[in-house]
């Protein structure tokens, strides 16, 4: 499984490669040594039989879930909380020294 990896990285990476047509890529596929069902697979793009055929899991998804930066902080309190909370003391003050 890990050479017919390491060859579609290959050809991932080649411009030569990925420019090759059907007969073309055939006969690279064949210098590389594959399996003739294997090769069939990639020349007609066949990605479910290459997967069985290779052995590899298919429906793989990866991702990473970052949280929003929308969502409020609990640990901060709301812009209008903390506005009233910081202005009363200062307007009990005035009352005061009116």
């Amino acid at each position: 499984m890990s050479n017919v990896v390491d060859l579609l990285e290959k050809i991932g990476q080649s411009s030569r490669l990925q420019a090759l047509s059907g007969e073309q890529l055939a006969q690279e596929l064949s210098q590389a040594g594959l399996d003739p069902a294997v090769q069939a697979a990639i020349v007609q793009q066949r990605p479910r039989q290459l997967e069985q055929l290779i052995g590899a899991p298919s429906n793989v998804c990866c991702l990473i879930h970052a949280p929003q930066d929308d969502e409020p902080d609990e640990h901060q309190p709301d812009d209008d909380k903390s506005l009233a909370l910081s202005t009363q003391p200062h307007a009990e003050r005035i009352a005061r020294a009116g």
